[in-house]
C-alpha cells in the first residue's frame, strides 16, 4: 500500500511537467520513489492525467526497465469488452475466478494474482485477449490462460 504522502508528492510532480502527459517521466518518478510500478499508482496517474489505464501499461510494456518494476502480485486482466466477452472472455474470466477462488477485491486466495476484467485492449479482431503483467495475448483459450498461469 502506497502512502498519501507518496500521492501528494507525486502529484506535485505532475502538475510541475510542461506535459502533463508525459508518461515516461512520470513513470521514471515512480520508479525512482518506490522501485516499482503498483497498479494502483498506475490508475491514480491515469485519473491525474487523463490518459487511458491501457496506454499508461503500454509505457510499461514498452519500456524493459519499467516492465520489472510492477509489483510482485501477478496482474491477470481479461477482455470481456463486446467483442472479446461473447467470443470466450466471460467464460475465461469466470472459470479462472472460480479455480482461483478470487474474492470481492478480485484477488486469489494465495494472494498472488489479481483479476480483473478490462472492456478493451484495442485487439478486438485477435479475441479473446488477456493481460498478464502488461503483456497482451490475442486468441487465449481457457488452456491458453491456465497454462500461462501455471494451473
Amino acid at each position: 500500500m502506497v502512502d498519501k504522502d507518496f500521492y501528494k508528492e507525486l502529484e506535485e510532480f505532475i502538475d510541475g511537467l510542461k506535459d502533463k502527459k508525459d508518461d515516461v517521466k512520470i513513470l521514471n518518478f515512480v520508479v525512482e520513489k518506490l522501485d516499482s510500478i503498483p497498479k494502483e499508482v498506475q490508475k491514480f496517474i491515469a485519473d491525474k492525467t487523463g490518459l487511458m489505464e491501457i496506454s499508461i501499461e503500454n509505457t510499461i510494456n514498452f519500456y524493459p526497465k519499467f516492465r520489472s518494476k510492477v509489483s510482485d502480485v501477478k496482474e491477470v486482466a481479461i477482455c470481456t469488452g463486446m467483442s472479446c466477452g461473447p467470443a470466450g472472455g466471460f467464460e475465461i474470466f469466470n472459470e479462472i475466478a472460480t479455480l482461483l477462488k478470487i474474492d470481492k477485491n478480485g484477488l486469489s486466495q494465495d494472494g498472488k494474482i489479481m483479476l480483473t476484467n478490462k472492456r478493451c485492449f484495442g485487439r478486438c479482431s485477435k479475441g479473446p485477449n488477456v493481460s498478464i503483467d502488461g503483456e497482451i495475448y490475442s486468441l487465449m483459450s481457457l488452456q491458453d490462460v491456465k497454462r500461462k498461469l501455471g494451473l
